[in-house]
């Protein structure tokens, strides 16, 4: 047809795959493909990695194919997507506003949007998506009271996600108070929704904001209290990401071979197929590259830096390109420890990357990793470039990036 945008059936024609063919290698039947390229349904995003590799593209750009559109270059593929998501929000709660029934399509649509977000987070950083991430809140709010029960709940799954990630958004921008407020909410919605793994990834992520702000005490009591909730969680990811937590809180703890044999679980969970029912893919950065990372950390944790040096190493090489934020910050762990195990010019490698992305992405989580590295590095200050390193994280440490 004339003029007509490529889509993803084009993509897998041109990287030479036949509908069986790439059911096979994503380990999905051939009708799921036929699904998404008639526009039926989308892939999960925990599969999009393993699909753009294939087709030979990237996570944004694939976005595209699946919205039959030409990608533009950068990440203004990730902007416009939001975007259209977030119009296609206004126009559906329009509509809802109109009678008294909630239509079911601004659930799946407000799920859209977070898929989004949380895709265009990884790239962009926190600053960037605060505002819209903050107004899906408010209008999932207007809707409780006017939806049947079964939608209610839906609107409080998703209303605890959206609050859940103004959480993480918050924690990122270095508004730790503001993140917990967000997390509060989200448990609240979490217990309302009955949804096992939303309560239980809500509890986690509790956990790792009480770490970040050194409340050994609090992190430890609700790690321990997520993965309570472990025999009621159906996706596997969740199970992983409780596990890590787990693996963090043990460590805390000074408890190395528990700290280690949730570390292996958290891995071994990372290695399976998710579930394909989770319509939210809770956790789906939980993947063995993301729980290595942990494994260094929890290694950093118990003292043990050369091995967890070695860790970092081995994954930072081959990290998934989606996860650039994240990367900085396991970069600038890496620098802390690298420090530690009285390595400054490793120390310095690292964090002079990390320092880049921090930049780029306007995370004050990495900027604050930096500046404890900073203090490790203080012994080295009368090398060159250890001194040089030390006043660029200094700048950036007063640095408005809100």
């Amino acid at each position: 047809m004339a003029g007509r945008r490529p889509g993803l059936a084009d993509a897998r024609r041109m990287a030479g795959f036949t509908q069986e063919g790439l059911a096979e290698a994503l380990h999905v039947e051939r009708s799921t493909v036929h699904r998404w390229e008639s526009g039926k349904s989308r892939p999960q995003p925990y599969l999009w990695p393993r699909l753009a590799k294939l087709l030979d593209t990237t996570p944004a750009r694939l976005r595209d194919l699946l919205r039959g559109e030409s990608p533009e270059e950068g990440c203004e593929v990730d902007r416009r997507s939001v975007l259209q998501s977030g119009i296609s929000v206004g126009v559906l709660l329009a509509i809802g506003e109109q009678g008294s029934a909630i239509d079911p399509r601004v659930v799946d649509t407000f799920v859209d949007l977070r898929d989004s977000l949380v895709a265009a987070d990884s790239l962009l950083g926190p600053g960037n998506l605060v505002r819209s991430a903050t107004e899906q809140v408010d209008n999932v709010s207007r809707l409780y009271g006017r939806a049947d029960r079964v939608t209610r709940g839906r609107l409080f799954e998703i209303g605890a996600l959206f609050a859940e990630l103004c959480g993480w958004l918050a924690d990122d921008l270095g508004g730790f108070d503001e993140g917990k407020s967000w997390s509060r909410r989200a448990l609240e919605w979490a217990h309302a929704s009955g949804n096992a793994d939303v309560v239980a990834f809500v509890v986690m992520r509790m956990s790792q904001q009480a770490h970040l702000t050194d409340d050994r005490a609090q992190a430890s009591a609700l790690a321990f209290s997520a993965i309570q909730h472990e025999h009621s969680v159906r996706s596997t990811s969740v199970r992983a990401a409780l596990h890590q937590q787990a693996a963090h809180a043990s460590a805390l703890d000074g408890d190395e071979i528990t700290a280690l044999q949730h570390v292996d679980t958290a891995f071994a969970l990372s290695e399976r197929k998710p579930v394909e029912a989770d319509p939210y893919s809770l956790a789906c950065y939980c993947v063995p590259a993301y729980v290595t990372a942990q494994r260094a950390a929890v290694l950093s944790t118990l003292g043990l830096h050369r091995r967890a040096l070695d860790e970092y190493d081995r994954v930072l090489g081959e990290w998934p390109q989606e996860y650039h934020r994240e990367k900085g910050l396991h970069l600038a762990r890496r620098t802390s420890v690298a420090a530690l195990a009285g390595l400054p010019d490793a120390a310095v490698e690292s964090g002079v990357a990390a320092l880049g992305i921090a930049r780029g992405t306007r995370s004050r989580r990495t900027m604050s990793e930096l500046a404890a590295s900073a203090i490790h590095l203080e012994p080295w200050r009368s090398h060159a470039a250890v001194a040089e390193f030390l006043e660029s994280v200094a700048q950036g440490k007063g640095t408005q990036w809100r």
